[in-house]
């Protein structure tokens, strides 16, 4: 939900779309009168790709909205609920088939809805999985990528089994404790009703957080209201049921655009040590920045640090290169 403040600059609408009907925000640079600077920008955004934020497992544009704020009046900026999760429909497994696939359709028809032919795509946790996947199917719309935090590695799971032995949890956290509930049958039906109540979203975002003062009553109820929405038990245990399946087959040499990825000091789940020397290896010539205290969510916890990186790439892979001739003597 936006915010008074969030009103002034960001608009809320809900596209009709054949699988399913989803919510998506943008904000539009718009000068003001008098103000040289927001002309200035205005017209600088409209010569570049517009940004497209994509969230994570369980979340929702919301989880974007520093993002928001931090880049306003710079770039043409949209984010988007994937269907099943936040104010997107919800429907089950049988009436959709969730997938890294669906999700990049999902994208592409918010591009072409808005009249938008290239994008940067930003992408969180399942959402860098889905920018990835994005780009594989329609790379001609894909000027560069961010990837915070990203899933989509072709060995996910082995990599998060393989960090939570060396952190010695033994993959028992309480995230992946829900998780595999929720997989087994009866077990989840009933563990989904439950996941409504403010506590077990709470002791989830304690794992994702390393700063719990950032775990407000506010945070809580982002992700916990989606839950109680029409459907949202069905689309949650159909995506989670398979989780197995969302690893994206990358080779090295596969991402061929300009890519920043960006990890939390203390993601827990997927700690650098063990994703980034992965994700390096499959994309070499990305640049990499480690977001200091800051764990599975780096861009709700410090956005003091990834705005400001966010912005300084998106102008590296914006602004023409100049060409030079040589001076006659």
């Amino acid at each position: 939900m936006l915010t008074n403040n969030e009103k002034m600059f960001i608009t809320e609408h809900y596209a009709k779309w054949k699988p399913a009907n989803f919510r998506y925000w943008e904000a539009l640079p718009t000068p003001e009168f008098g103000n040289t600077n927001s002309e200035a920008m205005a017209e600088a955004a409209a010569r570049k790709p517009a940004i497209v934020m994509i969230h994570g497992y369980g979340a929702s544009v919301e989880h974007f909205r520093r993002t928001f704020q931090g880049l306003k009046g710079r770039y043409r900026l949209y984010g988007l609920d994937l269907v099943g999760f936040g104010l997107s429909e919800k429907k089950s497994g049988s009436q959709v088939d969730y997938s890294p696939e669906l999700w990049a359709r999902q994208v592409n028809a918010l591009l072409t809805f808005k009249g938008e032919e290239r994008a940067i795509v930003v992408g969180h946790s399942i959402g860098g999985m889905v920018a990835l996947r994005f780009n594989q199917l329609f790379p001609e719309k894909v000027a560069a990528l961010a990837l915070i935090d990203s899933a989509g590695l072709p060995d996910q799971g082995r990599a998060e089994q393989e960090a939570a032995r060396k952190q010695g949890r033994a993959n028992i956290d309480f995230g992946n404790f829900i998780y595999n509930a929720i997989k087994t049958p009866f077990v989840g039906e009933t563990l989904a009703l439950l996941l409504v109540n403010p506590l077990p979203v709470r002791r989830s975002l304690e794992n994702a957080y390393w700063n719990k003062q950032k775990i407000t009553p506010q945070l809580v109820e982002q992700f916990a209201g989606p839950l109680r929405t029409p459907g949202a038990r069905d689309s949650y245990l159909a995506i989670t049921r398979h989780f197995a399946d969302y690893q994206l087959p990358l080779k090295p040499g596969d991402v061929n655009v300009p890519t920043l990825i960006l990890w939390g000091q203390y993601d827990a789940s997927m700690p650098p040590a063990t994703m980034l020397p992965r994700w390096q290896k499959i994309i070499p010539e990305a640049e990499t920045f480690v977001v200091q205290d800051a764990g599975h969510c780096p861009q709700d916890e410090r956005p003091d640090l990834v705005n400001p990186r966010l912005i300084q790439f998106i102008e590296k892979v914006t602004t023409p290169k100049q060409v030079f001739s040589p001076t006659a003597n």
